[in-house]
């Protein structure tokens, strides 16, 4: 007896310890979804969905509704202790101190979380998560998609079953197992090809692909078909077509009149990305910023057509700036989508609420996209820039020795204009009488009238076609108006007044040139000041989106500069020529300018009152025809005051 009453207090004590090891008692009402739970509770996978529906309406990162100073979107912020002075929201290890935990099993109304009238419920199996959580210590995580990815360790129950035949299979038992589901019989031979078929090339197996199968005796049939199809072609483009899908791949604009759009060599790129098994992390550089990698080759800027795969518009009622944004914007969103697992939409108006961005940090994002030369409307059709030059390789080879056979013919060329320099100088000094001018036209803009047939009713003026054609000046059939311009005392004789926006005066004999072709012009301008950020024109060929952008113009810019372009399609293929000093206002100046056919920006010359200025390159880079389109909607040459 004196020894049993020695070992009681030892007893105790073994009871006590094991009874704290067991923590809280599960609640009865939970009992049953706790016991349907998986071994292991994870915070991003299970826990934090709840609490972005059901919690931070009231306790998320939106301050203005944020009620009892709780916040649960942030780890320290959950973890801190109430304001209330009643505890902790989570207390790791014990769910039963949890006030989260007591509230949200609570069937007061005044208490209850989340409270009845916002209409918000948690159900048992949720109940029962966030208590298993916090009982197994309450482990916070960062966003999924900052977490690196890690191989996970076999289950220890893929040890068992004769299903288990690989890596992938441990994994399916692991999660059969709690479910007390077994393993499906093991598919007959031309099942087994046509599921390996379709889920690799997205085709079903042919008939010779399933006799030939059917007839293999070789007990690895199958996995020389699955090294087959991951070999193939058709498995490339299966693969291909989810990454072009998030890629918002197109080959037309996709707005309005959905206009073609060259897209299909960055198509090919990535079927062939995935036919040689890139790697990721070079898979994501070149799309990202392939042209910026040193000595960027061919395929490193292709691949950057990546970001190009955006809708773009060609409505010409539409704020190019605008646009021009959302184009950023897209990009912006489709890399964060497909490169960062971000959903960062929302953060261009505002703090993103479930995804860790700020508004802030969405603009930063954005600065790396907003540097792109480009429009935000562009043509009914075509391709509008950055444009690369794609060819086969043997026009490729070809295109490099003629670079080269250009490099040597320059430098004989300017050998030969060393030796010729003393003939030009004694050519200068020569009459001008020998030279023939080849004047195209002479515009004195004298009157205006206008255009009535015998019957008194408005005519179009002969030969024309253009329904803007309302007036005829100087009594030529030549030169027309679409607004009845003022006649004023001009510089020589009268001048034309034009004040409204969209006046212009249209020239029916001016040669279509090409950027091959010298040429050049002049006239008298007397400019008023003008609205901030508005350009004046003073001459050209229409290089408007119905045109394709084609053509040539001269006009003064915000800063009354003078400037000189010949155009393919803007903003990547064409050449822009500008003076340095500006042209003063409400004063006649001549104003000129030539062009030498060289297809150079250098090749243009500016003129002031018969001085050439001078002017610098703004952009040198036409490779294609500068000739305007026919049907566009003014395909003359025009003048506009």
């Amino acid at each position: 007896m004196r020894t049993c009453y020695k070992l009681l207090p030892i007893l105790s004590f073994i009871f006590i310890l094991l009874f704290s090891a067991c923590g809280d008692a599960v609640p009865t009402d939970l009992e049953e979804a706790y016991s349907s739970l998986p071994e292991k509770i994870d915070f991003n996978f299970h826990v934090q969905p709840i609490l972005s529906d059901r919690c931070y309406s009231c306790h998320g990162p939106d301050e203005n509704t944020r009620e009892a100073d709780l916040r649960l979107d942030l780890e320290e912020e959950a973890f801190k202790a109430l304001s209330s002075g009643n505890g902790y929201a989570f207390v790791a290890g014990r769910a039963g101190k949890s006030q989260s935990i007591e509230r949200i099993l609570s069937d007061d109304p005044e208490f209850q979380m989340p409270p009845p009238e916002s209409n918000l419920v948690l159900n048992q199996r949720e109940k029962a998560i966030l208590y298993k959580w916090i009982e197994e210590g309450a482990e916070w995580k960062d966003h999924w998609a900052f977490i690196p990815p890690e191989k996970s360790a076999l289950p220890a129950s893929s040890k068992n079953g004769e299903s288990v035949l690989n890596e992938i299979d441990a994994f399916v038992q692991d999660a059969l197992i709690p479910k007390g589901l077994v393993a499906a019989e093991k598919a007959d031979k031309e099942r087994l090809l046509r599921r390996l078929s379709l889920d690799t090339r997205g085709l079903p197996p042919s008939v010779e692909e399933v006799e030939s199968f059917l007839n293999d005796d070789d007990p690895k049939a199958y996995e020389k078909r699955v090294d087959k199809f991951l070999n193939s072609d058709a498995y490339a483009e299966r693969m291909a077509m989810e990454w072009m899908d998030i890629a918002r791949y197109a080959d037309s604009h996709g707005m309005h009149a959905d206009g073609w759009r060259m897209m299909w060599p960055w198509r090919d790129w990535v079927i062939k990305a995935f036919r040689e098994n890139m790697p990721y992390d070079q898979f994501a550089t070149w799309q990202l910023a392939g042209d910026l990698l040193p000595n960027a080759s061919r395929d490193q800027k292709l691949a950057t057509a990546f970001n190009r795969n955006h809708p773009m518009t060609a409505e010409g009622g539409v704020i190019d700036e605008e646009f021009r944004l959302g184009y950023v914007f897209d990009r912006t969103e489709t890399v964060s989508t497909a490169f960062l697992g971000l959903t960062v939409g929302c953060a261009r108006c505002h703090d993103h609420k479930f995804d860790p961005i700020s508004q802030k940090e969405y603009y930063q994002l954005t600065a790396f996209f907003n540097n792109v030369k480009e429009l935000g409307m562009t043509g009914d059709d075509g391709n509008y820039g950055p444009m690369l030059s794609v060819a086969d390789e043997e026009t490729e080879s070809k295109r490099s020795q003629l670079k080269k056979e250009i490099v040597n013919e320059e430098k004989a060329l300017e050998a030969l204009e060393k030796k010729l320099l003393s003939t030009k100088n004694y050519l200068k000094k020569l009459p001008k009488s020998h030279v023939k001018e080849k004047r195209l036209g002479y515009y004195p803009f004298n009157s205006i009238r206008e255009r009535r047939g015998s019957d008194g009713k408005r005519k179009f003026a002969n030969g024309i076609t253009d329904g803007n054609a309302k007036y005829v000046i100087d009594n030529s059939t030549v030169s027309v108006s679409n607004g009845k311009a003022k006649v004023e005392a001009g510089k020589k004789g009268n001048a034309l007044s034009l004040s409204g926006s969209y006046d212009e005066i249209y020239l029916q004999n001016i040669p279509n040139f090409e950027w091959t072709d010298a040429f050049s012009a002049a006239l008298w301008a007397n400019t008023s000041k003008r609205k901030k950020g508005e350009t004046q024109t003073l001459m050209g060929t229409s290089s408007e989106k119905n045109s394709y952008w084609r053509g040539w113009d001269f006009y003064l810019d915000t800063l009354n500069r003078l400037n000189a372009r010949i155009i393919h399609s803007p903003p990547h293929n064409y050449i822009h020529y500008r003076s340095l000093d500006s042209v003063k206002i409400n004063e006649w100046n001549h104003l000129a300018f030539s062009f030498d056919g060289s297809g150079k920006a250098e090749g243009f010359s500016l003129f002031k009152n018969g001085k050439k200025m001078k002017g610098e390159a703004v952009y040198d880079k036409l490779y294609k025809s500068a000739k305007s389109v026919a049907g566009g909607s003014h395909d003359h040459g025009f003048y506009s005051h």
